[in-house]
């Protein structure tokens, strides 16, 4: 079924899907869904705070308002600069009031990760904390692009060029997030934008998929199955059959017309 919101000017269409994978008791991932908004997110609890499942629980409930919010305000000014400035501004309020209300003692207890994506104008617009992923897959395109950029000390140490981005994925430093929604404040998130057009696909999922599942197969999967809820449900399938180590959560978008 397509969507359409009056701030993006092409029809979608939408599907999720949250697993809690093979060898986890608990789900500590969300998917947040704002079609009022054209707003999509996945988030991802951290497993080592006692409070990290019920962050991500947090975000799920207090983004649809925040981003409604947010929709009025771009009606002042609907360039993909302003929302992009009103989108880093968004979330990185809703981090830095968990960290007042749950971290600020000294003691971190809650803490998630967000990566989602704003439809507005012609444009995405990805915005990243953590080390959950927005991916665009252009619609003459035969690879993924990686929109955003893990925020962990092995993606730090990429940059410097003492590992290689494959061997990210296993490093112990992986696990080791720089940035995180709850962080201390002020938290800065990153934001992405990016044209879009019809037949284009964008993919935003947590660790416990592109962690499972190379993301060279992704386009074939992506392009091949029928529907947004096929592709999120292909998807976990063939994390949870590489082993399924930890929740999955996957939304896929495509841009119909």
């Amino acid at each position: 079924m397509t969507q359409h919101t009056s701030f993006f000017d092409y029809e979608f269409s939408v599907g999720s899907l949250v697993d809690i994978g093979k060898e986890r008791k608990s789900n500590q991932d969300e998917v947040v869904i704002c079609p009022e908004a054209g707003f999509y997110a996945v988030s991802d609890g951290m497993g080592g705070l006692s409070n990290g499942g019920d962050t991500s629980q947090l975000i799920k409930k207090v983004i649809p308002d925040i981003m409604e919010a947010a929709s009025r305000e771009l009606s002042k000014d609907p360039s993909p600069e302003f929302a992009g400035e009103l989108l880093k501004k968004r979330i990185g309020i809703i981090s830095d009031t968990i960290y007042d209300t749950g971290n600020r003692l000294g003691r971190f207890n809650y803490g998630a990760t967000l990566s989602g994506v704003w439809l507005t104008g012609r444009y995405a617009l990805f915005v990243n904390i953590g080390d959950s992923r927005g991916y665009l897959l252009p619609r003459d395109g035969e690879k993924v692009e990686t929109i955003t950029e893990d925020h962990n000390v092995a993606a730090l140490l990429v940059k410097r060029g003492e590992i290689t981005k494959d061997e990210a994925l296993f490093h112990p430093s992986s696990s080791r997030l720089t940035r995180f929604v709850g962080m201390k404040k002020p938290a800065i998130p990153d934001v992405f934008v990016r044209e879009v057009r019809p037949n284009d696909r964008i993919l935003l999922c947590s660790d416990g998929l592109y962690g499972m599942v190379n993301d060279s197969i992704f386009p074939s999967i992506m392009r091949s199955a029928i529907n947004p809820d096929h592709v999120c449900e292909q998807l976990v399938e063939q994390a949870n059959n590489n082993g399924g180590r930890d929740n999955i959560s996957v939304i896929c978008i495509e841009i119909v017309k």
